[in-house]
C-alpha cells in the first residue's frame, strides 16, 4: 500500500461507497500518484498532508475533466458506433475507464475538502461542474451525480467535526451563542 493510500485510508476514505466498490482502482490510482504526493511533501514539509492531498486531487480533477471534455466528440462517435453495430443494450457493456476514474477522483477530492472543513458552496460548485461533464456520457442525471458527490463531501465534514480540536475561551463562547 502506497503512503498516499495509507494517508487516505487513515482518513476513513473507504466509507465512500465508490471507493469501497472500486478498491483495486483506488489502490492503482494512489500507487500511480504517490510519487507526486511524496515529491510535494518533500518540497513543502510545512504543509499538512491534507493540504497536499487537496492540491494533488485538485490537479487530478482538472486534468481528468479537461481530458474528458477535450475528447468528448471522439467518445460520442465511438459510443454511437457501438450502438449502431451492437445495439443500445450491448453497447452499454463497454465502460469508459477515464469516466470511472474522474468519478473516483472527484469523490476523494470532495471528501478531502470536507475533511479540511472547507466551504460547502465551493464543494457544491465543483460537484455540479463535474456532474455536468459526466452527464454527457452517463445515464445518470446531473443532480443525481451532484448529490452523490456532495455525500462524499459531508462524510469528510463528519471526519473534520470528529477530529476538530475543542474550542477555548472566546471562541467557545462565540460558538455557543452563534451555533
Amino acid at each position: 500500500m502506497s503512503p498516499l493510500e495509507t494517508h487516505l485510508r487513515s482518513l476513513n476514505v473507504e466509507q465512500i461507497a465508490v471507493i469501497a466498490s472500486h478498491s483495486t482502482r483506488f489502490s492503482e490510482l494512489c500507487a500511480r500518484e504517490n510519487a507526486l504526493f511524496e515529491h510535494a511533501k518533500a518540497n513543502k514539509p510545512e504543509t499538512p498532508d491534507l493540504g497536499i492531498m487537496l492540491g494533488l486531487f485538485t490537479k487530478l480533477n482538472i486534468e481528468s475533466l479537461t481530458s474528458l471534455d477535450a475528447h468528448s466528440n471522439q467518445i460520442h462517435t465511438m459510443q454511437q458506433s457501438f450502438e449502431d453495430k451492437l445495439g443500445k443494450d450491448q453497447a452499454q457493456i463497454f465502460k469508459l475507464p477515464v469516466l470511472d476514474e474522474l468519478i473516483l477522483i472527484t469523490h476523494v477530492w470532495l471528501y478531502v475538502q470536507g475533511c479540511l472543513g472547507m466551504d460547502y458552496s465551493l464543494a457544491n460548485d465543483h460537484a455540479a461542474q463535474t456532474s455536468q461533464v459526466i452527464s454527457q456520457f452517463s445515464e445518470n442525471g446531473i443532480d443525481e451525480q451532484r448529490v452523490a458527490f456532495t455525500e462524499s463531501y459531508y462524510l469528510g465534514v463528519r471526519y473534520f467535526e470528529a477530529n476538530r480540536p475543542p474550542a477555548t475561551g472566546w471562541k467557545r463562547w462565540f460558538e455557543k451563542w452563534f451555533n
